[in-house]
């Protein structure tokens, strides 16, 4: 969790265990029976900070699920530093007596709380034991609430384990998928071309064909290897992020730039169309992000409009506001259909389609596109009619 402060990062971790709001669980009921028992008390709670409020699990004898005082006995323990944190009677402390678990409804007169600090450091928030009757924990009792609230902190840490196993089985059997996906387009988008190719020179070499015909083959086979290079070029992109291991390689980079150098590589193509393209980029619009990555996606979502543009305006605009980049890429041309729109992105059944001058397309390209965009934290949307064009539009956070 890189660039986050120590309250977000505790706010981060809180969450990431998945249980707040939840139904009571079995194992944590059992640890709360025990200290129940251990303590000789009847109320006994595990209670998570969140957001500066309170949540407790399930408890039939404790009904006020948020006691939002000045002082709060859970929030009190977390701040003490202390192992252990006991108050003998509440009704006789000047920071608990009109505390409305104390005034009223269950009356609480004792209490114990352990605080559950993580691995990290981070406070997540406390096991408690509560009786409606003054009382104090002897030297054994203590002990056995603060192992207690270790075993509570390591059914923390399993959870989180097993939510991060089912979480890396669910991207191993995604990344499957597109591996077998990319195999499937190597053998046919690939090789058909080059097998192409070298059908036309055989016959060009046997002759026959006339000089005009193996022009024309030679045209349309020129066409299907630009198509397959630019698939190579993706795939050995995507590749490159694989083997990194997914992680972006922030620097401090100008946009306008990385946007000028693009539209001069797509110059050649758009003329071709008759495409007119505009960078709307401020000269000094300097960001901090993946250079690889985001030229990467600028490249891809360029190609792909001149791609469906003929006779038009292919422009890309880039804004910051609260540190998130907006960047925007639109064209005029033939524009997605809403049921289009939906598949564009969907890695089980790669949409693709012809241009407007017949080019040949993959749909792998605005998949991986995608998984750069995940990889530096940002989401792609789409806006787009049917033959008035299509915009995308970023949003990437700028980590400082």
């Amino acid at each position: 969790m890189p660039y986050l402060s120590i309250e977000q990062k505790q706010k981060w971790e809180t969450y990431s265990y998945e249980i707040l709001d939840t139904s009571y669980e079995g194992e944590f009921n059992d640890i709360i029976q025990l200290a129940s028992q251990i303590c000789v008390v009847p109320i006994s709670v595990i209670s998570l900070a969140e957001k500066g409020r309170q949540w407790f699990n399930e408890m039939p004898r404790l009904k006020a699920t948020e006691p939002l005082k000045k002082y709060s006995l859970c929030g009190l323990t977390l701040s003490q530093n202390k192992e252990l944190f006991e108050i003998k009677d509440a009704s006789q402390d000047y920071r608990f007596y009109d505390n409305p678990l104390v005034a009223e409804e269950p009356n609480i007169r004792f209490y114990a709380g352990v605080p559950l600090i993580n691995k990290h450091g981070h406070k997540l928030g406390t096991l408690c034991v509560v009786n409606t009757v003054p009382q104090s924990l002897d030297e054994e009792q203590s002990f056995a609430l603060k192992a207690l609230a270790k075993q509570v902190l390591k059914l923390l840490d399993l959870r989180l384990c097993n939510k991060e196993l089912i979480k890396q089985k669910a991207q191993l059997s995604q990344q499957a998928d597109m591996h077998n996906r990319i195999i499937s387009i190597i053998a046919h988008d690939v090789r058909s071309p080059v097998a192409g190719l070298k059908q036309i020179l055989l016959f060009i070499n046997n002759r026959k064909l006339s000089q005009i015909e193996s022009k024309k083959l030679l045209a349309m086979a020129e066409k299907e290897l630009d198509a397959t290079l630019d698939l190579l070029s993706d795939l050995l992109s995507w590749g490159k992020m694989q083997l990194s291991a997914q992680y972006a390689q922030y620097e401090t980079i100008n946009l306008n730039t990385i946007i000028s150098d693009n539209l001069i590589a797509l110059q050649s193509s758009a003329s071709l169309k008759n495409n007119q393209l505009k960078n709307l980029v401020a000269n000094d619009f300097v960001i901090n992000s993946d250079k690889n990555a985001l030229s990467f996606i600028i490249r891809n979502l360029l190609t792909n409009a001149n791609k469906f543009t003929g006779n038009g305006t292919i422009s890309i605009n880039a804004t910051k506001e609260n540190g998130i980049v907006y960047i925007s890429i639109s064209d005029t041309g033939v524009g997605i259909s809403d049921d289009t729109k939906q598949e564009l992105f969907n890695k089980r059944a790669i949409y693709s389609s012809v241009g407007t001058n017949k080019e040949k397309g993959n749909g792998i390209g605005l998949l991986f596109t995608k998984d750069f965009v995940d990889m530096l934290g940002g989401t792609i949307t789409i806006d787009s009619n049917l033959k008035t064009g299509t915009t995308f539009n970023i949003e990437l956070p700028e980590l400082s």
